[in-house]
């Protein structure tokens, strides 16, 4: 350090700011070497002056390991920031090692409310990404839910959620609650949920009491399936990220789980895994059948073709129906379905008949013909032209189950819960 005689008076005659939240938070509950360290480091800091851990230690008459300590205690305590030293160590520091390092003040005004004007600090004022009321109104509603004052430190942490991580005050209002209630009061575990939940980007009052009615409703079903099994315990980790994939990645809602683990009940030794492949199982079986995995099926391949048949037989039978209807209002249309029945089965009988080739041609043309004439008079008798055809459910497959490229038709995820009730009313 190198001082003029006219700056060491100036120096004198300066004053070093002390925030009150570090007077009344931190200094009580300090070793009192730690404090001389931080006022007088706090000192060179405003004044913007190098100094060098060495002569701070010699000055204050503190071995540099006390130094090192103070330090690394302040850090702890979230007033100070230990940064890579820019450079300045000289001969004599650089030595030890451990000093090895810059020291940056946190502001703490600035740390709880945001930034922090000096025309406002003098006034009393907060500003800063939250209004001030807003973020005074969140400290007084947390400390009601937790039951105690909160510490200038605790609301630091608080306001750096909202500032540094853009929460929102009714998701840490919610998540103080939420963690009070299961006996976590803890500010420090209550910042991990509230990350995490602004990770998932809950922001809305609403939506954060849904996620938590979901979040208490998964609780339970851990509960409910350790119950089941036996087991008096609370989920392991690993148990909570078994069941919430069968949930989550698989599908199943609660009933069907609990379906799963009724089948462990005989076993002698019931476990997690054993339900784990039944639900694996049934989860395959609804992929290959086309059909959701909670539907509990009692429906056999046979059963499923008969309600197919079933099907394609009342498809026929409404089309005659239909015929009849149209013949009756209209006796020509009959004859006309008389006669392309005809040509039809003559063309069909011309390749082994020898009929040549203009005789197959004009068989075409004259039911063509015909084909016109129909289409008029349905029409002209305000019935569609397609009104008698076979109508089937599914245009795809005809109600056969089987698609033109011979794989499971997708119609059959439908099928399947319909042939459950057809089956059940036959009986």
């Amino acid at each position: 350090m190198n001082f003029n005689r006219g700056k060491i008076r100036d120096f004198y005659l300066l004053t070093t700011d002390v925030e009150n939240m570090f007077i009344n938070e931190y200094l009580p509950g300090a070793p009192g070497e730690y404090v001389k360290v931080y006022l007088y480091g706090l000192l060179y800091a405003q004044l913007g002056t190098e100094m060098t851990h060495q002569a701070m230690a010699a000055q204050l008459g503190l071995s540099e390991n006390t130094l090192c300590d103070a330090w690394n205690y302040w850090e702890q305590m979230g007033v100070i920031k230990k940064l890579p030293a820019k450079g300045y160590n000289k001969a004599g520091e650089a030595g030890t090692g451990l000093l090895d390092f810059d020291v940056e003040y946190i502001n703490l005004r600035e740390r709880m409310y945001g930034n922090v004007s000096t025309a406002e600090s003098s006034r009393g004022e907060i500003s800063g990404p939250l209004q001030n009321q807003e973020l005074k109104k969140l400290f007084d509603d947390v400390e009601i839910i937790m039951g105690r004052p909160l510490s200038s430190q605790e609301n630091g942490e608080i306001a750096s959620w909202i500032n540094q991580h853009g929460a929102t005050s009714a998701l840490v209002r919610l998540a103080f609650d939420y963690c009070c209630q299961r006996g976590k009061a803890n500010v420090k575990y209550v910042g991990k949920v509230v990350l995490e939940w602004n990770s998932k980007g809950l922001a809305q009052e609403d939506e954060i009491r849904e996620y938590i009615k979901n979040l208490d409703e998964r609780q339970r079903l851990y509960k409910r399936v350790l119950n089941s099994l036996g087991l008096n315990r609370n989920a392991t980790e690993a148990e909570r990220k078994m069941i919430s994939r069968w949930i989550d990645e698989l599908g199943f809602g609660a009933e069907r789980i609990l379906a799963a683990c009724d089948k462990t009940i005989s076993m002698a030794s019931p476990s997690l895994r054993y339900v784990n492949k039944v639900l694996e199982n049934w989860a395959q079986e609804a992929q290959e059948q086309g059909r959701d995995v909670n539907q509990n099926i009692t429906v056999t391949q046979a059963v499923l073709n008969k309600y197919y048949e079933h099907l394609r037989r009342e498809a026929h039978e409404a089309a005659e129906k239909r015929k009849e209807e149209v013949y009756e209002a209209v006796p020509r249309i009959a004859e006309v379905d008389e006669e392309l029945k005809a040509l039809g089965s003559k063309l069909s009988r011309g390749v082994l008949t020898g009929m040549t080739r203009d005789q197959m041609e004009e068989t075409r043309r004259l039911m063509g013909l015909l084909e016109e004439e129909r289409a008029v008079l349905m029409t002209e008798n305000n019935f569609t032209v397609d009104y008698t055809d076979i109508k089937y459910s599914c245009d795809k497959c005809g109600d056969t189950g089987i698609d033109e490229n011979g794989k499971r038709c997708a119609c059959a995820k439908e099928r399947i819960g319909e042939a459950e009730i057809w089956q059940k009313e036959k009986r």
